[in-house]
Parts: structure tokens; sequence; C-alpha cells
């Protein structure tokens, strides 16, 4: 089962070797203004390391 971060704020979280999969829009900056879902969010994970995190849904 994919972990819920929906509406969770990721700012300043490390993400480096993470893998398995979520569902979003997560918040992505540090105003918690900047939401990304989707294969944007996808490519944010990868750009942090978390090459291996699929978003779904």
């Amino acid at each position: 089962m994919p972990t819920v971060l929906t509406g969770a704020r990721v700012f300043g979280c490390q993400f480096e070797g993470a893998k398995g999969a979520v569902v979003g829009p997560v918040l992505v900056d540090e105003e918690a203004t900047r939401s990304l879902g989707g294969a944007e969010l996808e490519e944010w994970f990868s750009a942090q390391g978390a090459e291996h995190v699929q978003v779904v849904g």
C-alpha cells in the first residue's frame, strides 16, 4: 500500500535512498506554497536522491 502524504509539508526532509509508493500532492517549499503531485512530484523525489519513489493516484 502507498503512503498517503497528501498535504504533507516535506521541506527540509531527507529522502536520499528512499523507495516505495506515495500519494500526493505534497508541499515542497519552506513557505508551503508549492504543491507537487503526479509526475512532477516523482521528479522532485528523484532530484532529492529518492529515485525509487513512485507517485500513485
